[in-house]
């Protein structure tokens, strides 16, 4: 089977927004697009968040108005799913092409219906995605981007006969690892995933072996801090390499990106379902640091509550006079009445009900690929209606 070439915009201005999934071959299918040179616009989802990132695309392709494709990579849609984009893409008054590279034989019925959504089992979405844009890389680098998606291919569809089986499932490991950058922080978190696979086939190509690969693995990593925070920081022997990368993220988020209460006077910064290493570690920044905050409170989707305050804030009054919950003054637990939040807006919002039963109406937005912001309720019922 011949994959299609990459669906461009006729307008040297249009963009390809790429909506890719979240492991090797997700990221791989990105990396391939960036490699060949193509203006795009990338985004990451699991499949149950398709359609907050299509809220996204949709928005700023609207925002932009230039004439854009569409390209999805390694998502297997449900025809429920393929309809709804369909839809969507022909109401837009700008003009934007669907293309759709996938290798996941449970997507033939989707293929069927729609001749946008291209199936081909015997590549995975990297390959795909580099045969999709070939005819842009010399011919040295072809040969070399060609054997890289072969690499891909061969952990991504478990190829376990083959001599590198074990090699490509260790990049696959390395890449789904938690980069312990906040998970506000899409594109930068992307940006770390695209240094990995570089080097990774860099030291590859050279002959090195797993083991040799393995043993640079810290400074790989400590690589991309270069120039991300000051150097004194990152060549500090005594802080921890996870906590440089937690550094890192607390230098970018402020009031703008965390969503911020005032609860019985106490600037409070609300984290919706980060990993509880990576909270810690960017909180004590934020807190101790930047001081941009008394108090964190860290929310799980069970309803579950950590929160962590600074010297001079009682945490754990906090906590049980409305969380139900209680502690030390400096770190605390509790819970919500709801047990099933859905997203940061619905924790933020229940968390103002609490503590005070008549607020003024907010929403928080969180945007998939962009940063947090605060929005009145109001204005968000505007920005709806504008789409």
């Amino acid at each position: 089977m011949t994959t299609p070439r990459l669906l461009t915009p006729e307008d040297p201005a249009g963009l390809v927004y790429h909506l890719s999934h979240t492991d090797l071959d997700g990221y791989g299918a990105q990396f391939m697009l960036k490699a060949a040179g193509v203006n795009t616009v990338c985004f990451n989802a699991d499949y149950r968040d398709i359609p907050l990132a299509m809220d996204v695309i949709v928005e700023q392709i609207l925002e932009r108005g230039q004439p854009a494709n569409l390209l999805l990579t390694d998502l297997n849609l449900t025809l429920d799913q393929a309809d709804q984009i369909d839809k969507r893409i022909k109401k837009l008054k700008v003009p934007t092409q669907v293309q759709l590279l996938d290798h996941h034989a449970t997507g033939a019925e989707v293929a069927a219906k729609y001749p946008w959504y291209h199936l081909d089992t015997e590549r995975c979405a990297t390959k795909l995605a580099f045969e999709s844009v070939a005819d842009r890389f010399d011919e040295t680098r072809r040969a070399q981007y060609a054997l890289r998606a072969d690499f891909v291919d061969i952990g991504d569809r478990w190829l376990k006969d083959e001599p590198l089986f074990r090699k490509a499932l260790y990049l696959l490991g390395l890449v789904m690892q938690d980069d312990h950058l906040a998970p506000p922080l899409s594109e930068m978190k992307r940006e770390y995933r695209f240094h990995l696979i570089e080097e990774f086939f860099a030291r590859h190509e050279r002959g090195e072996n797993l083991e040799s690969i393995e043993r640079a693995l810290y400074d790989l990593r400590k690589a991309f801090l270069q120039g991300r925070i000051d150097d004194a920081e990152r060549d500090n022997p005594d802080i921890p390499l996870n906590d440089k990368f937690h550094i890192l993220s607390a230098r970018l988020l402020d009031e703008t990106t965390v969503p911020m209460l005032t609860i019985d006077g106490v600037r409070t910064g609300i984290f919706y379902s980060w990993p509880h290493e990576v909270w810690r570690g960017v909180i004590m920044d934020m807190m101790e640091t930047r001081k941009i905050m008394d108090m964190a409170i860290s929310v799980r989707g069970n309803g579950k509550l950590s929160l962590r305050a600074n010297p001079g804030v009682d945490a754990g009054a906090i906590s049980a006079k409305y969380f139900k919950g209680g502690g030390h003054p400096g770190a605390a637990g509790g819970e919500l009445r709801e047990n099933r939040l859905r997203d940061l807006n619905q924790a933020v919002s229940i968390i103002e009900q609490t503590i005070n039963p008549n607020p003024k109406p907010t929403v928080a937005t969180a945007k998939l690929g962009d940063l947090f912001n605060l929005k009145s309720a109001t204005q968000a019922k505007s920005d709806s209606a504008k789409k």
